[in-house]
C-alpha cells in the first residue's frame, strides 16, 4: 500500500497542508519541522503521484560543487565515495554535484579549478585546498556573495565559511606522537618527517601536533628535517632514499600525508630494522605495509564520512534547514595495527 501525505502528516504530527509544503517546497515552515518531514518521507518510501512528480520536475535545484587534490592521492578515493552516497541519498531533493579533481598543491591550478566550479553557477562550494591569500580571497567573496562554504578534510586560516568537515589534525599528529613513545621509551628520537605539501594547513597541524605531544611526553628527539613531497610516490621515495643515505642516524620516519607508498619502497631498499616508520589512513598501500611490518602503525581519519557529511551540510545549508554558521564536524581519529587491519 503506498504511503500518503495523510500517512506521513500522522507520522510527524502535522496538518497534511504542512506536509504538502515541505515535499514541495512552498511557503514558510519551521527548519527543524521540514526536516522532519523530509527525513519521514524518506523513511516510509513516500513516492510522489503523477502530478506530484511533474510538480517535482519544476523545484529548486540546488548545485554543489566539489575540489579536490585527489589525483595521484588514493585517500580521496573514499572521501568520493561517501560524496557519490549521499549524492544518491539526496538527489530526489534536487541535490546536483560537481566534482572537480586536480593534482597537487600548485597555486595556479587550485585557483584555476575553483573558478571553474565559482562559473558553473555552484551555490555550495566543498572545497579541499592550500592556505593561499588567492584561495582564501576566493572563498570569502563567495561567502560574502551568498555562496555556502564548506571545507572538507583541510581547513583554511582566514577564510568565512558555514563549517569544516574532517579530522583533528593536531590531535591525530598527538595520537601518532603517544604510540611512538611507547615504541621507543629510552632511545633518543631522531626523526625525518615526509608531509606533503607545507601549504597544507591539516599537514602542519599534524606535525604541530606531534612535537607538542612528544615534549609532554619529556621525550628525548630531534626533528632532522621536513621534506615535502606534493602527494607524488615517486618522489617521496627518491627524497626518502636520499636522505636516509646520507644520515644514517635517523631511526624514525614520520609519514603526514599521502606519498607512503614511495616511502615505504625507500625503507624496504634501505633495509634498517632500527627505523621505525607510521603513517596515515588505511588505504591499501598502508595496509600491506603494516602487515610487512614496515609501518608499525597508521592513524585513519574515516575518510567516507568526511565526504558523506560534506554534503549533507551543504544541501541542509541550501535548503534554510541549518543556521548560516554550523558546528564543525570532526572525524574520529582511529590507530590501526597490524592485529586489527580490516
Amino acid at each position: 500500500m503506498s504511503v500518503t501525505v495523510k500517512d506521513i502528516a500522522n507520522a510527524a504530527g502535522v496538518s497534511r497542508g504542512t506536509v504538502d509544503r515541505v515535499l514541495h517546497d512552498r511557503g514558510a515552515v519551521k527548519a527543524e519541522v521540514a526536516l522532519r518531514v523530509k527525513a519521514l518521507a524518506k523513511e516510509m518510501g513516500y513516492v510522489p503521484n503523477r502530478v506530484g512528480r511533474a510538480l517535482a520536475s519544476y523545484k529548486t535545484r540546488y548545485k554543489i560543487g566539489v575540489m579536490l587534490p585527489s589525483v595521484g592521492n588514493p585517500f580521496f578515493d573514499e572521501v568520493i565515495e561517501g560524496i557519490e552516497a549521499a549524492h544518491r541519498e539526496y538527489k530526489d531533493l534536487g541535490v546536483d554535484i560537481l566534482i572537480k579533481k586536480i593534482q597537487g598543491y600548485d597555486e595556479k591550478i587550485h585557483v584555476a579549478a575553483l573558478m571553474e566550479l565559482i562559473n558553473s553557477d555552484c551555490e555550495a562550494l566543498c572545497v579541499s585546498s592550500i592556505n593561499s591569500g588567492k584561495i582564501h580571497k576566493l572563498l570569502n567573496d563567495c561567502y560574502s556573495a551568498g555562496k555556502k562554504i564548506i571545507l572538507l578534510n583541510s581547513d583554511l586560516e582566514n577564510t568565512r565559511r558555514l563549517c569544516f568537515i574532517g579530522p583533528d589534525y593536531f590531535k591525530s599528529g598527538q595520537t601518532s606522537a603517544g604510540m611512538l613513545s611507547m615504541i621507543h621509551r629510552d632511545e633518543k628520537l631522531r626523526i625525518l618527517i615526509i608531509t606533503g605539501s607545507k601549504q597544507m594547513l591539516g599537514h602542519n597541524q599534524r606535525i604541530e601536533g606531534f612535537k607538542s605531544e612528544l615534549e609532554k611526553l619529556n621525550n628525548s628527539f630531534e626533528i632532522l628535517d621536513v621534506l615535502e613531497c606534493n602527494d607524488s610516490e615517486i618522489t617521496a621515495q627518491q627524497i626518502t632514499s636520499s636522505y636516509l643515505k646520507e644520515h644514517p642516524e635517523v631511526n624514525c620516519v614520520f609519514v603526514v600525508a599521502a606519498g607512503v607508498q614511495g616511502v615505504g619502497a625507500a625503507l624496504i631498499a634501505h633495509s634498517d630494522s632500527r627505523i621505525t616508520a607510521m603513517a596515515f589512513d588505511d588505504i591499501y598501500s598502508t595496509k600491506e605495509l603494516v602487515k610487512a611490518g614496515i609501518l608499525k602503525f597508521v592513524v585513519c581519519q574515516q575518510p567516507r564520512r568526511q565526504g558523506y557529511h560534506a554534503i549533507k551540510k551543504a544541501y541542509l545549508a541550501l535548503a534554510g534547514l541549518i543556521p548560516e554558521k554550523t558546528d564543525d564536524f570532526i572525524t574520529d581519529t582511529l590507530i590501526k595495527i597490524k592485529s586489527n587491519l580490516d
